[in-house]
């Protein structure tokens, strides 16, 4: 009779562990849910991440006077594109004219465009 009863109340605690895990997991689940709706909108997320950035910076990357090194700080700019971009300026004769002429440089696209865009001048 007692090993019927210390069976039974095995069985009994391993059944509550599972409820315990199982509603738990239910909890994290749906936390996990709330929190993703909250980053749905990558792109809104990226964009106030670079307002708040340019505003703490305070002063924006000269695109004209800008070092190779200097331009690697930006977003998405490694040495290779960096170098691009100053022998693109040096093609220009030193000088961009507006900022989208970096769409002509090899490695950069619309999209890096617009990451990059707030943190340049001219």
């Amino acid at each position: 009779m007692k090993r019927i009863t210390r069976l039974l109340l095995a069985i009994t605690l391993a059944l509550t562990c599972m409820a315990v895990s199982h509603a738990s997991f239910a909890v994290d689940t749906a936390s996990m849910l709330s929190t993703g709706k909250a980053v749905a909108d990558q792109t809104g997320l990226t964009q106030k991440a670079t307002e708040k950035a340019t505003e703490k910076a305070g002063q924006l990357l000269n695109l004209n006077t800008a070092s190779s090194s200097q331009l690697t700080q930006l977003p998405g700019i490694g040495n290779k594109t960096a170098d691009a971009i100053v022998e693109k300026r040096n093609q220009l004769g030193g000088k961009f004219n507006s900022v989208d002429q970096l769409l002509e440089v090899k490695g950069i696209g619309a999209k890096k465009l617009e990451a990059i865009k707030p943190f340049l001048t001219l």
